[in-house]
């Protein structure tokens, strides 16, 4: 269950982020968090799968 709670919460963080200078250095493209966010659950969930084995 921690493993589940540090995930989500980095994954917020990182889509904080990423909306963050997706609105500032983008000009206006905030679903840069959204598709940060998703990259990094992504990125958990392959490598919470490969560290079972």
């Amino acid at each position: 269950m921690g493993k589940a709670i540090i995930a989500a919460v980095v994954t917020l963080i990182a889509g904080y982020v990423g909306m963050v200078i997706g609105a500032e250095l983008m000009h206006g493209f905030v679903d840069l968090g959204i598709i940060i966010a998703v990259a990094v659950m992504g990125a958990f969930v392959i490598y919470f799968n490969e560290k079972k084995k």
